[in-house]
Order: C-alpha cells, then structure tokens, then sequence
C-alpha cells in the first residue's frame, strides 16, 4: 500500500533544513516564492536546484527570463519567508518593498541573506506534482551569520 500524503508530509517534517526564496523577474511578471527544497547538484559545472509547485506562477516568469536567484534567509528574516510563502500577498509588492538589487542575469538579490545565487535556467524537469528547476550559477556572494531553519511545520535557529 502506499504512503499517503499525509504520512509522506509528516515524515519529512522531520527533516531540517534552511530556507530561501527565489526571486524572479520577467517583463511580464516579477516576485518570489519561499522553498525549503533546495539543494546544490554540481560543482563543475555549479548547478543547483529546487521544487516548485506545478500550480505556482513562478515558472512561467522564470522559463521567460531565463534566470532567477536562491536567496539563503538568515534567522532575522523569518517575515521574509512567511510573506514569500503567503497566498494573499502580492509578491512583487513584496520583493519591491524589500528594495532589492539586481545580478547579472537581471535576477532580483534580496538585501541581508546569508547568501544570494544569481543563476541562468539550466534545465525543468516534470516530476509528479513538482517541477523540478535546475539552475547554473553565474554568481554567488555570502556573509557570515546564522541561518533560518524550518524543521517539524516551525521556523527555528541554531542556539
């Protein structure tokens, strides 16, 4: 019998992990989304990746503009997930409420994160539910801080 749904979502509660948003701007479009399934694939060349909905509206602005940026949320910047993962909020309110700046790619960089890849599309892959969104890195800049971690459906820092 299969797992369902419920179990699936409450086993992986369990896992830890950082948080980030991806930002994204096309001529049609600009915003942001909160994910937690990000991971890195490559080192040469340096790809990374995350899972987006496939009923987000992120995919059409990024397959447009060919780029889009992983923004690593420091633990100050809990308010920041929470209005990217938000779906009464306007997202391109948000990300131009933040005044971010712009990589090379034309990808909006959230202003205090840990750290901020500006990246070009590489490649979306259809898997189940999910489209799976690779990215070649084009730049990457970083500080030294304490990340946000979301573990067990709660937002948490390290001690």
């Amino acid at each position: 019998m299969p797992v369902s749904p419920d179990q699936f979502k409450s086993a992986l509660s369990h896992w830890a992990s950082g948080v980030s948003v991806i930002c994204y701007r096309s001529t049609a479009k600009s915003g942001g989304i909160t994910v937690s399934s990000f991971s890195s694939v490559s080192l040469d060349p340096a790809l990374i990746l995350f899972c987006l909905a496939k009923n987000s509206q992120a995919k059409e602005a990024i397959e447009s503009s060919r780029s889009f940026s992983v923004n690593i949320l420091s633990e100050a910047q809990k308010q920041i997930s929470a209005d990217f993962a938000s779906v009464s909020l306007d997202k391109e309110e948000v990300l131009q409420g933040l005044n971010p700046s712009y990589g090379k790619t034309g990808a909006p960089l959230l202003p205090g994160t840990l750290a901020s890849l500006d990246c070009s599309l590489h490649q979306i892959i259809d898997s189940g539910d999910h489209w799976i969104v690779l990215g070649h890195v084009e730049e990457a800049v970083s500080q030294i801080g304490k990340p946000l971690l979301y573990f067990n459906r709660n937002y948490h820092s390290i001690a």
